[in-house]
């Protein structure tokens, strides 16, 4: 703290500093022509600074680092570790994961895995509790997790709280096995993730009077706008499989925008390399006409604040120096990407070595 209070008042030299760049205030909805000082990983100031390290971004828009807000890591077919070497030169530098596939077949086992594996990734991977495993009570899988196995590793704090709640009858119908589950998040100070299509009415009241955080499986503008109205998250989906993207962005508003988080679900790697990864979100938005500042809070700053996490999704004093160097605001190529300060990524190439994690 001292470091960074000392760079920040310019009685130190920064770190890293990224001069001549456009940054993209995801607060005021400007640009601003000033330098990012970077010390201990962290943005120290924005203004005029020196630097050990001098980076020229040569009028490059900087934008904090994506967030996903919703990803299964198992359906991309590869590992967190190689997740992270082809959606990290796309700029994403944090992905909300929901391990409920591994898990329906390992068990709590499957999810020891996935935490050990996210470590030898420069993406940071925020986990989900899976909440439904199996999914519904007529399912057999490899495994069966209640409120009693979940405790221990809930409390890691790389666990956000309980994944993708799609029991929805089990929460409206007040099962208990459901309703425990949801009572230990809330005792632990967790959040919970919905799943909840077609959902309206006095059942959706139901659902959300739970405690439920957000919905990715919107389909209609109609449905989104309705569960807004009752205070959730929207997690616009664009995936592989699921396109939901541009149908949805003719109901984003000025005055809803600020409660509407992008999100992969499920994107494989042929998609990847062929469109990227939440940069091609953001030139979906744009085509679609969406202010392009508007679309950046939506891959930033509003999945930070939905998950708490207050250390990321702005470029600001104190915040984690993950940050994304743009050519421009429309087709969102990414040139370099930097993750707690860290140069990770250049010209669509992930620079750290991988060591994979053994199962």
């Amino acid at each position: 703290m001292k470091n960074l209070i000392e760079t920040a008042v310019g009685r130190k030299i920064a770190d890293l500093v990224i001069k001549n760049c456009r940054i993209v205030n995801v607060y005021s909805g400007e640009i601003e022509n000033e330098d990012i000082a970077i010390t201990d990983g962290k943005i120290a100031g924005i203004g005029e600074y020196d630097g050990e390290k001098i980076i020229d971004a040569e009028g490059r828009f900087a934008a904090p680092g994506f967030i996903d807000s919703h990803i299964h890591i198992e359906s991309s077919y590869i590992s967190p570790e190689q997740l992270g070497k082809i959606i990290v030169p796309c700029g994403t530098t944090t992905i909300i994961a929901d391990p409920h596939e591994i898990v329906n077949v390992c068990g709590l086992e499957g999810l020891r895995y996935m935490l050990a594996a996210a470590k030898r990734t420069k993406l940071n991977v925020i986990f989900a509790m899976p909440s439904c495993v199996p999914a519904t009570d007529f399912e057999d899988t490899g495994a069966i997790i209640n409120a009693e196995d979940m405790e221990e590793l809930m409390a890691n704090e790389n666990i956000f709280g309980l994944g993708e709640f799609m029991n929805v009858p089990g929460v409206i119908n007040c099962d208990e096995k459901a309703l425990k589950k949801i009572a230990l998040a809330k005792k632990l100070g967790k959040l919970i993730d919905g799943h909840a299509p077609n959902l309206t009415g006095k059942n959706l009241n139901a659902y959300i009077s739970a405690g439920i955080l957000g919905d990715h499986e919107c389909m209609t503008v109609e449905e989104m706008q309705e569960k807004i109205s009752r205070g959730m998250y929207i997690l616009i989906r664009e995936g592989s499989a699921c396109h939901n993207l541009r149908g949805l962005l003719k109901g984003v508003t000025e005055r809803n925008s600020r409660r509407m988080l992008l999100c992969s679900d499920d994107r494989q790697p042929k998609t990847i390399f062929d469109e990227g990864h939440i940069n091609n979100h953001l030139k979906i938005c744009v085509e679609e006409g969406l202010d392009a500042v508007t679309a950046i809070q939506m891959a930033t700053l509003n999945a930070s604040e939905a998950f708490r996490l207050f250390d990321r999704g702005a470029i600001k004093p104190g915040s984690r120096a993950d940050i994304v160097l743009l050519k421009d605001l429309k087709d969102f190529k990414v040139e370099k990407v930097f993750i707690g300060g860290e140069l990770v990524a250049e010209n669509r190439k992930y620079l750290p070595e991988i060591i994979p994690q053994d199962i």
